[in-house]
């Protein structure tokens, strides 16, 4: 055991570093449309890794991740399309108004568990998307945001696609330094056990809070990102299927893995560009292949490789033991 988890760790890291080679070498050998692709992928990566700090480390199921992201995606866009701030401001306004707002909603559901937690994460998602669809003095309605003017040097979508993947190891890395951090650990008790989580003294819906206010925030980035990516945006950013995409990405993936949401997201997208290619049912066969998926394969992709090689190791390891009775 004490020499499988450094080669494990190792043959992770060896991993993370040849997934990165690849997609920084991606624009030499993809389309242009290709290449849209896998932006659209980083995108939905950022916004599903956020989303899981609640759903596989905090143990909060929200059905309304949706309205987070369509918070960030409407501030960045309402401030380029409207005033003269410069990108970046705007693009850090989208994230940090999308904490904000997940401050005052998270505040209220919080205070409820399990599925009427789920069930006003959902109600407080589409009050946001009526205002959106609503509000057409301030929000355009259903017309959208059309035309958001992004800073030339991102107009090329190669240069935005590594904009995208720079911002995509940032969130990723600070995910990943929240998750392993003594607030991470903190975060997966109470998922285990809230009742004795709180019985050694810790505040539980304070750090619940905190885990919405976080997921929150990357949900914010990835709205932002995706805002100066289509240059448009619609109400349906919050709408509820947009929420149950980035679910199914978590739960296709793996949501006891940091790295199950991203890899749900090229597994989901796959699925999709595919599908569409080969029938006009693929509404059809696309919900059909991710039952299949997430009824056979329960922890998910990354958590049934991960049985999978524990299983072998295992056998390695009693080999010799049998052998030598």
């Amino acid at each position: 055991m004490e020499t499988a988890m450094p080669k494990t760790n190792w043959m992770i890291r060896a991993a993370v570093v040849a997934g990165l080679m690849v997609l920084a070498l991606l624009p030499v050998f993809m389309s242009r449309g290709s290449l849209s692709l896998v932006n659209e992928m980083l995108i939905l990566a950022i916004a599903a890794t956020g989303l899981n700090l609640m759903l596989g480390y905090a143990g909060m199921v929200s059905f309304g991740p949706a309205g987070i992201y369509a918070v960030g995606a409407y501030t960045t866009a309402l401030i380029l399309y409207d005033t003269q701030v410069p990108f970046a401001l705007a693009f850090v306004a989208g994230p940090l108004l999308a904490a904000l707002v997940s401050t005052l909603v998270g505040w209220f559901c919080v205070r409820l568990t399990h599925v009427y937690f789920s069930l006003l994460t959902l109600a407080f998602s589409q009050i946001i998307h009526t205002i959106i669809f609503e509000w057409y003095g301030f929000t355009k309605g259903d017309d959208g945001i059309v035309e958001i003017p992004i800073p030339a040097l991102l107009e090329p979508i190669v240069n935005y696609y590594y904009f995208s993947l720079i911002i995509l190891c940032v969130c990723l890395g600070l995910m990943w330094m929240i998750v392993n951090s003594p607030f991470g650990k903190t975060l997966q008790a109470l998922r285990e056990n809230p009742g004795r989580t709180e019985f050694i003294g810790i505040h539980v819906r304070r750090y619940q809070l905190s885990a919405f206010i976080l997921s929150g925030f990357f949900l914010g980035v990835a709205g932002s990102l995706y805002c100066g990516f289509n240059k448009n945006v619609f109400p349906d950013y919050a709408d509820m299927m947009k929420s149950t995409e980035m679910l199914v990405v978590c739960l296709l993936g793996g949501i006891y893995s940091f790295l199950g949401p991203t890899v749900g997201s090229i597994v989901y997208m796959f699925l999709d560009k595919i599908i569409t290619r080969f029938t006009e049912f693929w509404p059809l066969a696309l919900g059909l292949v991710i039952i299949g998926l997430l009824i056979f394969l329960r922890g998910g992709v990354v958590g049934f490789l991960s049985d999978r090689i524990a299983a072998a190791r295992h056998k390695e390891r009693e080999a010799p033991s049998d052998v030598s009775s």
